[in-house]
């Protein structure tokens, strides 16, 4: 009898060479970008260096078992807004490349599933249902990846936080909230190490052109103050760019995030 062999690697590298970008941001992106599109509000990013582990979980749909199922499927590439998945998981299937093993758990009514799943060989990427974990208390999904690399730029909390800002800016400015507020009405937080990411506004006062960049959180509003033709924040200076550029075309572009697949 014969046997088709599909070389795995072969098609996670392909998938990992069609996007831009170093592989760790390209998975931090598509994980929250799942995330998003399953209507999650809260987003929680968890790293812990010790076990070389990123966590990521979310409040959104959750996924049936027979999705879980199709999830672990390399061939799905498609996916409607609002169910399943996500856009086929890849920032899951990117993290084969990369960990020695992903865990999801997932929570939707009475369902309450978990899976590990791994690439062991060019041509195998077994999966097996597991207890669930408790990533999950009450709804959504929840990822576990364990890196191969103790020194992955995807167990830096600085990195994290650097990344969801630059890809996910409008969801942390109020000019955009109007704009947004059809796809997300009840807006959406993302958490670092159990830290809210803040959310900035800019201020401008009538003296000397000066410019105020205010990091406001629940917890202790910061700001910075600079002055000359210096207007933009320095933490988020490149996502200032983009988030001009989409007021004036009056469009929410979030980079790879999200609204790109709408």
């Amino acid at each position: 009898m014969g046997e088709t062999r599909v070389d795995l690697l072969h098609l996670l590298e392909d998938l990992r060479d069609a996007y831009p970008g170093a592989i760790e941001e390209t998975i931090l992106t598509e994980i929250v970008a799942n995330s998003l599109d399953s209507g999650a509000t809260h987003i929680s990013m968890q790293t812990d260096p010790a076990q070389a582990t990123l966590t990521v979980v979310d409040n959104g749909a959750g996924m049936q078992r027979r999705d879980l199922i199709r999830y672990h499927d390399l061939a799905t590439s498609t996916k409607t807004r609002g169910e399943g998945i996500g856009f086929a998981g890849v920032g899951i299937k990117l993290g084969l490349l990369v960990c020695e093993e992903v865990v999801t758990e997932t929570r939707l009514g009475k369902t309450h599933v978990a899976t590990r799943w791994a690439l062991a060989s060019r041509h195998r990427a077994p999966w097996k249902w597991i207890p669930p974990p408790g990533l999950v208390v009450e709804r959504g999904t929840g990822v576990r990846l364990k890196l191969q690399n103790v020194l992955s730029p995807l167990l830096d909390e600085g990195y994290i936080e650097a990344t969801v800002r630059r890809r996910y800016q409008p969801l942390m400015d109020p000019e955009f909230s109007e704009i947004l507020a059809q796809h997300y009405p009840r807006g959406v937080m993302f958490e670092v190490n159990g830290r809210s990411l803040e959310h900035e506004t800019w201020q401008v006062p009538e003296k000397a052109g000066l410019a105020v960049c205010l990091h406001a959180s629940a917890s202790r509003p910061r700001s910075s103050i600079w002055s000359g033709s210096r207007r933009r924040c320095p933490r988020s200076a490149a996502a200032s760019r983009s988030a001009r550029s989409a007021r004036s075309s009056g469009k929410a572009g979030i980079g790879s995030g999200s609204l790109r697949r709408r």
